[in-house]
């Protein structure tokens, strides 16, 4: 019998075949396009341009002969697109897509003739509007039309659901089409023949539970991502659609509610679910094990918490199972290994915990596997080594630790790995360094120990090597610098040793990034550094010594940071010859001599020149950067003044020139500057009044204000708080000092020196750091009431000035405030009370003023030290143990302390003051002197502890000799 059905299926194959050869030998020599249609076709192509710019992503030299092969000496069923029925001749499909058409098809056009034609694809051109309009009706064979990316369509012609025999339509990436409820559910209900509908990114803008309950039964394809649709996705009829197979409705935020919980068999050939990107939440019903053919379920970034189903690994057929990005807790159930036909897993930023089950390594057809950003633990399971197709592996920001294992010798499709901040130790193992197609390793932030390997086999094809943040020790391999491929390198905290070497054979792309900052790295900087190629280069914090050459080519550097070494001697002129350097941190090394002048030529990019923390002296030069944004030049010893020629910089944003011997009165016109954030003249030897603000609203963006140690005099001007607007409701969202990183590749915070608490930081500032300090000058007056207005201040140090009056209530208005120091003022009265109020308050230093009666009691008030308030007899209650209402002290004591308050308040005394702080300052430099700190330190802070002594001593000998004897 078999063989009977055999001998006739030949039988009608070989009568199939003559018949087909028949009927080409009959069409031989004819022309099979019928002469009407290609006139049609030849006045289609005259309605339309060919530009090679008129999709956004280009067009081919392929696709634009599409219409340029049209002409009439060719039989129009050879030209390009244009597909003919083999019998009759008559066009049945044209196929113009990524064409670089540009152009109407108006409803006049000859397109609507060619009435036999079948499908229509315009897709990736510019056309000005939908196809022939209303007048698409008239291609009433037509089965598939395709128009997605096809310009800037509007509406849709009602036309459109006249197309009967329409099988699959496709409007996608229409971001201006308005499409309406009202018109998707006609296509749903009229064109019962269709099974093909994509509407991604179309404003169809409705309640996905309004559709109607007749929706077409033929649909098998609907892909609805990104059109605003909205409602309980769980009500939706789309779950009764008896023959779907895909479903993506991905990107619609506004679509919630819960995944049904019932058998999940509308459709026993259910292919694909996408709910990416939707505001479902709840709980993954263990039913939707039910779809056997299910090979592909996408829920990336919803909001669905609980664990996965352990039924989940019924779904045997699955190829893509992505769940990332949602809240599932629980360990991974062991079932997961049974879907051993699974391509791509991603189960990363969830909060998954526990160990991974060695059986997973039963998935040897699986290509990507993420688990990073969770909660896993133990160690990495070494049956991964199983997973021999594996080209992702990511198991970062976890808790595994333990060994890597060296299990990667026959993974040999691996091009990324990513092991990062996990609690790894151990060694760099071996078999990483053999794979051959690895691009991108990272394995930084855990506690990886041992020289790195000192050769490698593999790594051919590295473009990407972070190993930062952990503990290798030994001197730096030299294969690290001879990769062929690579163009970003990160070691920096490491522990490596030794020189850097003489070459750098790595092939690197232009602008590339190599940072080797934080470890213990010796010898001289090689002239590789000025490869033409490289763009970032940090060498900071290490031990290096000097430069192999002295004259460099300008090569193309945009960022190179030397912070923080032993480098010494004059800048050269070859600093001033990298033409594209942006960024330029030199701070925290030995140079010397005068800041050269050529910094400032025309052609210099650089908008971040930080100097600070050298030896240079000589006057700041009258030309800079012109771009500059930031100067720091803290920490040297640069004299004269502040150069006038700066008003020309208006982009800058912050200035620190403290801590040198310049000598100036206060530069008011840096007021005008719309951008500056940061101003710093600390420590220097201006001196005279501020004067008074020209403009209406001088410094707006003021946030740091540090005039501290410094010879300041007069009354502040009425205007000084009150224009502050950038220390006024500062908050992360707005525009900071930060958006300096929007231009670099790893952005650079600016460095700066602040004294904050009663101690001395050097720290990169946030954009929501505010601070003023003017302690230790001699301002006097009142404290400007304006000061309230400040409603962002974070420190505020008047300390060590001649302030009178009282304390300003609008001090509670600072509900920011995180420390405040008016001590060693003139300041007299009671404190306020509602000062009490402010909750953030950790630093308070009222002492050496004429303050009296009952301190504030209440929160942060009850814990500050006595500290805080000493030298002002006429204070009482807790901490001090001074009771109010008792008289300890006669009012020639008091008189006493006050003549003693002001015989010392000398410029000395301002200085002294300000260098080792209140009698907390004398505190800490005792600390400082047991933990063994700067020997000049200690020596001062003793000096200053004889000399309060001193005067105490005397004070207690005058008010014996006043009384006479007992």
């Amino acid at each position: 019998m078999e063989y009977q059905k055999l001998i006739v299926a030949f039988c009608f194959h070989s009568l199939l075949i003559l018949f087909v050869h028949q009927s080409q030998l009959t069409y031989a020599g004819k022309h099979l396009c019928a002469r009407d249609e290609a006139f049609y076709l030849l006045q289609l192509k005259q309605g339309l341009t060919v530009d090679p710019h008129a999709y956004f992503y280009g067009c081919d030299s392929e696709a634009e002969a599409k219409t340029l092969s049209w002409n009439a000496t060719r039989d129009c069923c050879e030209w390009g697109g244009v597909t003919c029925n083999v019998f009759t001749g008559h066009v049945i499909g044209l196929d113009l897509s990524s064409s670089c058409l540009r152009g109407t098809i108006d409803a006049n056009s000859t397109l609507k003739k060619l009435g036999h034609l079948q499908r229509l694809n315009l897709a990736y051109n510019e056309l000005s509007d939908f196809p022939l309009g209303n007048s698409i009706s008239q291609l009433s064979s037509l089965t598939h039309l395709n128009l997605s990316h096809s310009g800037n369509m509007m509406q849709i012609p009602a036309g459109l659901t006249n197309l009967s025999k329409l099988v699959s339509l496709d409007l996608s990436w229409h971001t201006k089409l308005q499409f309406g409820l009202t018109t998707f559910r006609s296509l749903l209900q009229d064109l019962t023949n269709l099974e093909v509908l994509l509407l991604d990114n179309v404003d169809v803008f409705g309640n996905i539970s309004e559709l109607p309950k007749n929706l077409s039964s033929s649909l098998r394809y609907l892909s609805l991502g990104d059109t605003n649709m909205f409602g309980n996705i769980g009500e939706s009829e789309i779950f009764h659609l008896p023959n779907l197979q895909v479903l993506r409705l991905g990107n619609n935020p506004l679509l919630t509610g819960t995944l049904p919980n019932y058998r999940w068999n509308f459709s026993e050939s259910v292919l694909e679910l996408d709910f990416s990107n939707t505001g479902i939440f709840g709980k993954l019903p263990g039913s939707i094990a039910n779809l056997h053919y299910l090979w592909r379920l996408n829920l990336r970034n919803c909001h669905l918490s609980g664990s996965i189903p352990v039924s989940l690994g019924n779904l045997t057929t699955i190829r893509e199972l992505i769940l990332t990005r949602n809240n599932f807790t629980g360990n991974v159930p062991s079932t997961i290994s049974q879907l051993n036909k699974l391509v791509y897993l991603d189960l990363s930023s969830n909060h998954f915990r526990g160990s991974i089950p060695e059986s997973i390594g039963n998935l040897t057809a699986i290509t990507v596997l993420d688990l990073s950003y969770n909660s896993f633990t133990g160690n990495v399971p070494s049956t991964i080594q199983k997973m021999n197709k594996l080209s992702d592996l990511s198991l970062s920001s976890n808790n595994f630790g333990g060994s890597i294992p060296d299990i990667f010798a026959n993974i040999s499709e691996l091009s990324f790995l990513g092991f990062h901040t996990n609690n790894f130790t151990g060694p760099l193992p071996y078999s990483i360094t053999t794979l051959t197609r690895l691009a991108t390793l990272y394995l930084q932030n855990n506690s990886l120990t041992r020289p790195l390997p000192s050769n490698i086999s593999g790594f051919q094809e590295l473009t990407v090597l972070d190993l930062s943040f952990n503990c290798f020790t030994g001197a730096a391999p030299s294969w690290l610098f001879h990769l062929p491929s690579l163009y970003n390198l990160y070691v920096q905290h490491n522990q490596l040793t030794g020189k850097l070497p003489n070459e750098l054979k790595s092939n690197y792309v232009e602008y590339s990034d190599i940072n080797l900052s934080y470890n213990n790295l010796q010898g001289e900087i090689p002239d590789w550094m000025f490869s033409p190629r490289l763009g970032r280069l940090d060498l900071s914090h290490n031990f290096l010594t000097g430069f192999v050459i002295q004259v460099w080519p300008s090569g193309s550097l945009r960022y190179l940071n030397l912070e923080n070494n032993f480098l010494q001697g004059s800048l050269y002129q070859s600093f001033c010859d990298m033409v594209m350097l942006e960024i330029l941190i030199l701070a925290q090394n030995n140079f010397s001599g005068s800041i050269p002048d050529c910094l400032g030529n025309s052609k210099s990019l650089i908008y971040i020149l930080d100097l600070r923390m050298n030896k240079f002296h000589g006057e700041i030069p009258r030309f800079l950067p012109t771009r500059l944004e930031y100067l720091g030049l803290y920490g040297n010893q640069l004299t004269g003044q502040v150069p006038r020629s700066l008003v020309n910089y208006t982009s800058l944003e912050a200035i620190d020139l403290g801590n040198n011997k310049l000598n100036d009165t206060f530069p008011i016109w840096l007021e005008k500057f719309p951008y500056l954030r940061v101003l710093i003249l600390k420590s220097n030897l201006f001196h005279g009044p501020i004067g008074d603000f020209e403009s209406e609203f001088p410094f707006p963006e003021l946030r740091i204000f540090d005039l501290s140690c410094n010879g300041f005099t007069g009354t502040l001007p009425s205007k000084f708080f009150k224009s502050f607007r950038g220390m006024m409701d500062v908050n992360e969202k707005k525009t900071g000092i930060t958006q300096v990183t929007k231009r670099t590749l790893r952005g650079y915070l600016y460095h700066v020196s602040l004294m904050i608490k009663g101690n001395e930081f050097n720290m990169r500032i946030t954009p929501i750091m505010t601070s003023v300090d003017l302690s230790s000058n001699r301002f006097e007056g009142d404290i400007p009431n304006s000061i309230g207005s400040l409603s962002s201040l974070v420190l505020l140090n008047l300390s060590h000035n001649i302030f009178h009056g009282h304390i300003p209530a609008e001090f509670t208005k600072l509900q920011q405030l995180e420390a405040l120091d008016i001590s060693w003022n003139r300041l007299i009265g009671e404190i306020p009370g509602p000062l009490s109020s402010l909750t953030f308050l950790e630093v308070l230093n009222l002492s050496y003023n004429h303050l009296a009666g009952r301190i504030p009691i209440g929160k942060q008030f009850n814990t500050f030290p006595n500290d805080s308030y000493c030298g002002n007899p006429g204070l009482c209650g807790f901490p001090l143990s001074k009771e109010c209402g008792n008289n300890n002290e006669s009012p020639l004591e008091h008189e006493d302390d006050d003549s003693f308050f002001m015989s010392g308040f000398t410029w000395e005394a301002v200085v002294i003051g300000y260098g080792c702080g209140m009698i907390f300052g004398l505190l800490i430099g005792g600390l400082m002197f047991l933990l063994g700190k700067p020997k000049w330190y200690v020596n001062f802070a003793e000096d200053i502890a004889q000399q309060i002594s001193a005067k105490k001593g005397t004070r207690q000998k005058k008010r014996r000799q006043r009384r006479g004897p007992r």
